[in-house]
């Protein structure tokens, strides 16, 4: 896995170096340039999809668990997903730390079973945001995605394993493995384990048999977030001179979100997010050397968030004695 990392890593910074020496270095320092003063705005805005996300997240408890209060939920998930972001675990190693660090108010099976049902929304809504931001966004420049057979393969691909994913979690599928684990080793530990694991599942099967219309406000709330996240490149756009409309801000970043996922071996998909920005830009007819620009716009943007998220993770670790 060492290994993968290293050149999931090596590969990503190739591509970047790669699109920075095709568009030329000297019209992005321009396009970088031209924001100045207006970083800061880049800098704030994530608050709207972290606090929409957190209570896509909130959604996800069961109704008795749901009165957690929202700033102290956006912190632990900032945290998490600052994880999530550093490790090439498909966007999902730091889901555990936020199980760990919100049983502190509520039981762990609980906080547990609400950090996967989220995650099932949020790739739900990932899904919808990128497949109709693919047919509806950008403009007549573009061919339609039936002519990209590549991005429509990577679209079945993405939907495909979320529903399983998402079937799985209904299938008891926890204890199910942990059971078939101990039988296979007969190791101690995983027997001590099955509790915890028995009641995970039942959690999870209790909020999808009656927290129904919770689950659909998760992903909605969800999909609002990376409604709020695609805007964020109409934003910077026009804050560097270059004004575009919602749905090719849209279409950029459908596809800068599919070729993230697709780079899940290397830390936040690190050169893939960079060529779908490119990629996109270049399908839309606008300036490749833009869509780079506004990638490298987002991607310090996403490392200033990462620095607050691990400067949550010591806070909060600290007060639980990880």
């Amino acid at each position: 896995m060492k290994i993968i990392r290293l050149l999931g890593v090596i590969i990503g910074v190739l591509i970047i170096v790669f699109l920075i020496r095709e568009v030329g270095w000297d019209k992005i320092r321009h396009s970088l340039g031209m924001l100045g003063w207006g970083y800061a705005v880049v800098l704030v805005y994530p608050l709207s999809w972290i606090l929409l996300n957190t209570e896509g997240w909130r959604m996800a408890l069961h109704k008795q668990f749901a009165g957690q209060r929202l700033f102290k939920m956006a912190q632990i998930r900032l945290a998490g997903e600052t994880f999530n972001s550093m490790l090439p675990s498909g966007y999902i190693g730091g889901e555990p730390l936020k199980a760990k660090l919100l049983s502190k108010w509520i039981p762990l099976h609980e906080s547990a079973s609400s950090v996967l049902i989220a995650k099932a929304a949020q790739s739900i809504a990932l899904v919808l945001f990128v497949g109709l931001g693919l047919i509806f966004g950008g403009n007549k420049k573009q061919h339609s995605i039936l002519h990209h057979p590549g991005m429509l393969v990577s679209l079945v691909l993405l939907t495909t394993g979320i529903v399983i994913f998402t079937v799985l979690l209904t299938r008891r599928s926890f204890s199910r493995f942990g059971r078939w684990l101990h039988n296979l080793t007969g190791h101690p530990w995983l027997q001590k384990q099955e509790k915890i694991l028995v009641a995970l599942d039942d959690s999870i099967g209790a909020f999808y048999r009656e927290g129904k219309s919770r689950f659909f406000g998760s992903v909605l709330w969800h999909i609002a977030g990376w409604v709020a996240g695609a805007l964020e490149v109409a934003v910077i756009f026009f804050m560097i001179g270059h004004r575009i409309h919602w749905r090719e801000a849209w279409f950029i970043g459908a596809m800068a979100q599919l070729a993230a996922v697709l780079g899940l071996f290397a830390p936040a998909g690190v050169g893939m997010y960079e060529g779908g920005h490119y990629l996109a830009a270049s399908m839309l007819g606008l300036s490749p050397a833009l869509g780079v620009s506004v990638a490298l716009i987002r991607r310090v943007r996403e490392l200033f968030w990462d620095g607050v998220g691990l400067w949550l993770f010591w806070k909060l670790s600290k007060a639980e004695n990880l």
